[in-house]
């Protein structure tokens, strides 16, 4: 049985450091520190609650990738563009825990 309070940890996590990139704040050692995390807590979840952990976890990222709501962003910047740059973040989040590889420039 997949453990949703893992997954809503770091798809929350994901979506803060998506926020915070957005106010032009460094996140990229944090963000692999976190894929790292992500994936080996999936390791042990799957071990005591079943399998499926990462692939839920991905699924929730890629699911809430387009919701924006315009609160975090720079005074004066394009709500548009804001919702796009958090889609491409997040959805180089989730491409890297599928493909195990850390994101190329988030």
């Amino acid at each position: 049985m997949i453990e949703d309070a893992y997954v809503r940890l770091y798809a929350n996590d994901f979506a803060q450091m998506a926020g915070r990139s957005e106010l032009g704040q460094d996140v990229e050692g944090a963000v692999e520190k976190r894929l790292a995390d992500a994936r080996a807590h999936a390791v042990i979840m799957d071990s005591r609650k079943g399998p499926g952990h990462l692939d839920a976890l991905i699924r929730r990222i890629r699911d809430t990738a387009p919701e924006f709501t315009g609160r975090v962003m720079l005074k004066d910047a394009n709500p548009q563009e804001a919702a796009a740059r958090r889609f491409v973040f997040l959805t180089r989040i989730a491409d890297a825990l599928t493909g195990g590889a850390a994101p190329q420039r988030v």
